[in-house]
Order: C-alpha cells, then structure tokens, then sequence
C-alpha cells in the first residue's frame, strides 16, 4: 500500500468512524462505498477491511453512550441471539451470488432505502406524539427478533456493521427516540460484528476479486488496519456530538450521503 492510498484510506476510515459513531451505524455504509469509488471494485475485501473497522467503530461510540444512559439494555440483550445468529446467512448468500457485482447493486438498492427511510421518518417526526403513553417503547422478544434478524442477515451480506438497518427499523418497531435508537443501534453493532468478522475471514478463500484473482487475508487485515485509527477517533467524535447537534438536520445530510453513494455503487455516475 502507497502513502497515497494508505492516507486516503485513514480519510475514509475516518468519515466511516463518524457517521458510524455519529448515527450509530458499523461505518461501512459510508466505508465500502467510498473505497470502491477511490480505489476500483473490490466488494469481499472492501466488506472483510469494513467489518474490522466496524468494531473500532462501535468500541469508540460504545463509551458515550454508556455515560448518557442512553442504551436499552433489555432489549439489547434480546436481540443479539437473533443477530448473530443469522449472519452467517448473509455470508453464505453473498458467496454464492454469481457476480460481485450484484453485492454493488444490493447495496446501492440498499442505500437508497435507507435514505428514503431516514428522510420519511424525520418528515413525519413528532416530538409530542413521541412522549406520549400510547407510543410506549416496545421490548419484547417479538421486535428483538424482527430487528435481529434483519440486522445479522444484511450485515453478513453487505460487510458492514448492521446498525443502518437497525436504526430506522428500531426508530419504526420500538418507537425509541433518536437519540436512544442511536445509542442501542452502537451497542448491538459490537457482538454482530465479531461474529461477522470470524466468519467472513474464514471464508476469504472462497471468493476472488472482479478480476479473478484470489483475496488474501493479509491483504484484507491490512486495509483495516489502515480504515482503523480514522474510524475509532472518528466514531468517539460522532458519538459525543449526537447527544449536542440537532440530528433532524443531520439526518437530512445522512439521507443524502447515502443517495449519492448508492449512485456511485449502482455504476449510475462514474465521477471520473
């Protein structure tokens, strides 16, 4: 790795770190996409480098959330069973789709929902109606699943840290506020993604580059270790400022982030 890809790679990590830490998200949502635009189409080593920053990501956001009582406990508790267990799932999919390319277009379709999502549920956002008695939070076994599930599965699919679709599923399901959603979101992230992380460097072997080539795990693990230091200072910048900033206006800037990388990944827009 040149001085040039190397501090470009820091850069990345480290815009991944704060949206991650910022929305509560792994980062790759933001990672992935920004290496393929700068460094060429290379999804499984892009996903294997992600899911490590990922979990510099959530162990830097982890702490502040913690000290502003933000985390539900319970219903985190409940719903990592769910999560890592279904990762694998994702994984598996991911190997056999008979192109890399369509991991790309998976999540450019992805990130599109996402930013549609963000921007219907801030529209529709009523701060009074969120204190009300009848939207109480919800936290049993049945929503932990649902957003377990669905969280372990695209992360083990897309390489990132899962969180992206857990915080507007739990925002809809558990009716937490922001700022709670966010702070959960980080904590589930940790153990969703040490089990993706196992599993996807298990698996390097059986999967190659665009151009045939096979992926090593060293190549991999230095990638992350580059992504690494940008997303742990990163993340703890993000995680501090979601308790201070008005996250309406943030999350209109996520929205569209988010649509303007699903049109880089879907080969829409080169931006040459």
């Amino acid at each position: 790795m040149d001085f040039s890809t190397l501090t470009l790679s820091i850069l990345i990590g480290t815009v991944g770190g704060f949206l991650g830490g910022l929305f509560g998200i792994g980062g790759g949502v933001a990672i992935i996409p920004l290496l393929t635009l700068t460094q060429g189409s290379n999804p499984h080593l892009y996903q294997a480098a992600s899911l490590v920053a990922a979990l510099l990501v959530s162990a830097g956001s982890i702490p502040r959330h913690i000290r502003a009582h933000a985390i539900r406990w319970t219903f985190a508790l409940r719903t990592i069973p769910f999560s890592i267990a279904t990762v694998g799932l994702g994984i598996a999919i991911g190997i056999y789709l008979p192109n890399t390319q369509w991991l790309e277009w998976i999540f450019a379709a992805f990130l599109i929902y996402v930013a549609i999502s963000e921007v219907i549920h801030r529209l529709r956002e009523k701060p009074a109606e969120r204190k009300s008695p009848l939207l109480a939070e919800r936290m049993g076994w049945g929503p932990a699943s649902i957003v377990g599930s669905a969280m372990g599965t695209l992360s083990g699919l897309l390489g990132i840290g899962g969180g992206v679709i857990a915080v507007p599923m739990m925002s809809a399901v558990n009716r937490f506020d922001i700022r709670t959603t966010i702070a959960t979101s980080a904590f589930l992230v940790l153990p969703t993604v040490i089990i993706a992380v196992i599993l996807k460097y298990l698996t390097l072997s059986s999967v190659k580059t665009p151009a045939g080539d096979p992926i090593t795990m060293s190549a991999a693990l230095w990638l992350a270790a580059a992504l690494a230091p940008g997303a742990f200072v990163g993340a703890f910048i993000g995680a501090s400022l979601v308790h201070k900033l008005p996250m309406r206006k943030l999350s209109f800037a996520f929205a569209l982030l988010c649509a303007i990388l699903a049109i880089r990944m879907s080969g829409i827009v080169t931006f040459k």
